[in-house]
């Protein structure tokens, strides 16, 4: 149980320094603290920050934050991911956001690239095969959370 806290207290405490972070690095208010004009209804007019523990087969979850946002190229995203109970375990990625369809975007990761369906309230990763078929299928228990817009000033 105290452990549990613990994972809690740390995770509560990671998203705040998040959140400070991104607040402290807006230029021309393009980033995630000022918003900006949307751009009926596009997906490139959200500026958004999702979350959630994601599973993971090596450790008890992976606490994944994703920040969308505008920059001067286009649309943008911040991910850190840092895997529990592991020691040097963040991992930051950066980089181009691409809309695929009205409801799909697909994130430039240094790794390779990741599809996620939109929702109004989340974001979820999608299956290779599934963007390969024309499919919209996802991947169980990978959907991260929009952030209420107050978390986000």
């Amino acid at each position: 149980m105290m452990m549990n806290r613990k994972t809690c207290f740390l995770n509560l405490l990671l998203g705040l320094l998040l959140i400070i972070a991104s607040s402290c690095c807006c230029r021309d208010k393009q980033c995630l603290r000022h918003g900006y004009e949307g751009n009926g209804g596009d997906l490139f007019g959200k500026a958004d920050l999702y979350h959630a523990v994601l599973p993971c087969a090596s450790c008890p979850g992976i606490d994944t934050w994703v920040q969308l946002y505008k920059g001067p190229d286009g649309m943008r995203f911040r991910m850190v991911e840092k895997y529990l109970e592991e020691e040097d375990a963040v991992f930051i990625n950066e980089g181009q956001v691409l809309q695929k369809s009205e409801t799909i975007i697909q994130l430039q990761r240094k790794d390779g690239i990741q599809s996620y369906l939109v929702e109004d309230d989340s974001i979820s990763l999608l299956g290779f095969t599934d963007i390969e078929r024309d499919r919209i299928g996802t991947i169980a228990g990978y959907r991260l959370y929009k952030l209420p817009a107050f978390l986000k000033k």
